[in-house]
């Protein structure tokens, strides 16, 4: 790594330290710092709540991969398997026979899909929605892992840059119910998605967060 971007990473690392909640830019397009977590501004002011209801769980099964997992995950929910196979339907346990539970791509992990569409870990119900079997599990007290932060956090994608984790607003049509949902009953998305935000970074900067992004809100109206 050359010298002159050594020294504009660590200004940039240096500026996350000691400018939580600020802005980094003076324009609405510029990135958000929230301690070392980078944020574009749409996550802070997108309106969003899911409706299942309408959208059928399609973010379980829209997209040519499937859900992003931690290796950290994958060991969570090979420790829960046996707890959450009772709840798969029996084309889900075939593919987890033949193919594992995850598969890695340009040296990320991913879930493995069902023929390349919905998540091995979803099953639809009578309505034809997708709902998580390793959330079923969780929600019945057998298993103490819930579902993958990538799928607690949606519609809010984790990215990375310059070292640090940096957060987008991942806009795809069949969340157009979860849109329309939000903005219809005023919920902002990180309101709605405070649980997971918390998983992920603790109460403390959850609420840094909250914080900033109700001011923010507060000073445009």
């Amino acid at each position: 790594m050359h010298a002159s971007l050594i020294q504009f990473v660590k200004f940039v690392l240096d500026f996350m330290k000691t400018n939580a909640m600020k802005v980094s830019r003076q324009h609405d397009t510029a990135l958000i710092a929230i301690g070392q977590v980078l944020i574009e501004p749409d996550v802070l002011s997108a309106t969003f709540r899911c409706d299942v209801k309408k959208c059928k769980g399609a973010c379980c099964v829209a997209g040519e991969k499937g859900a992003p997992v931690l290796s950290k995950e994958v060991e969570q929910i090979e420790q829960n398997l046996e707890a959450v196979k009772k709840y798969l339907p029996e084309k889900n346990l075939q593919v987890i026979e033949r193919e594992g539970i995850y598969e890695a791509y340009r040296g990320d992990l991913y879930l493995t899909t069902v023929e390349g569409r919905e998540c091995v870990f979803a099953k639809l119900n009578e309505e034809g929605a997708a709902e998580c079997m390793l959330e079923r599990a969780f929600e019945n007290g057998e298993t103490d892992f819930q579902k993958p932060i990538s799928c607690h956090l949606y519609p809010i994608r984790v990215r990375a840059r310059l070292g640090t984790d940096y957060l987008v607003y991942s806009q795809i049509p069949e969340c157009e119910s979860g849109r329309a949902c939000g903005a219809a009953q005023n919920v902002v998305m990180v309101e709605f998605l405070a649980p997971a935000l918390q998983r992920k970074y603790g109460e403390a900067w959850t609420e840094q967060l909250l914080g900033y992004a109700r001011s923010r809100r507060s000073s445009q109206h």
